[in-house]
């Protein structure tokens, strides 16, 4: 390796470094407020029109997972915009290394409702704790490079998953509040941990 290589190689491995100890910026309080507020209007919904919105397992499931997707778009897209703002020329490797850690554990969820779907519908009880927990486990994922109480809500979604999972064991039954009062909850708390990271950021700034 000459002297040009090896300084490049150098120059990369600091580039890596920079990534991987900044903090991602790039989700907005505001657009998982959205959210937030988006799963309790399908949880007051699914509710108080059961025969159309949850009228069987296969209903309840597409109704949340429409519900689950159209919240990652809305994240997804205002994380991309954001952090081409805020992060400049280290957006796309701050970007990068946040979906390699969010990614596998949305197709996870994907995979994992397909295939109960198409095989065993019967138990779709089980989806609504799994979503909760792998929300979770994407939360811890990817905790080094948000703000530190992200870790919390972390917790929130996985304790809660659990006990979901626990309840739908118990009755077999799909209620909308499984999934209305984890994610709603947790998103608003998500929420406030990004509102008071900026908070704390301008104050210092």
């Amino acid at each position: 390796m000459n002297e040009v290589e090896h300084a490049l190689s150098q120059i990369a491995d600091i580039h890596a470094q920079l990534t991987a100890s900044s903090r991602f910026r790039g989700f907005a309080p505001a657009a998982i407020g959205f959210n937030a507020a988006l799963m309790l209007g399908v949880t007051v919904a699914q509710s108080a029109w059961p025969q159309v919105l949850a009228k069987d397992p296969l209903r309840y499931v597409a109704v949340w997972g429409a519900t689950l997707g159209a919240a990652t778009v809305v994240s997804a897209t205002e994380a991309v915009s954001r952090s081409r703002h805020l992060h400049g020329r280290m957006a796309d490797a701050l970007l990068g290394s946040t979906l390699r850690g969010l990614l596998p554990f949305a197709a996870a969820g994907l995979v994992i409702a397909a295939a109960v779907c198409r095989f065993a519908p019967a138990s779709a009880w089980m989806l609504p704790g799994l979503w909760q927990i792998l929300v979770g486990l994407a939360g811890f994922s990817v905790a080094s490079s948000l703000p530190s109480a992200i870790r919390l809500a972390s917790g929130w979604f996985f304790i809660c998953g659990a006990i979901t999972f626990g309840l739908g064991a118990r009755s077999g039954a799909l209620s909308p509040w499984m999934m209305g009062v984890p994610f709603v909850a947790g998103l608003a708390g998500v929420a406030i941990i990004f509102h008071g990271a900026n908070g704390e950021r301008n104050v210092r700034g």
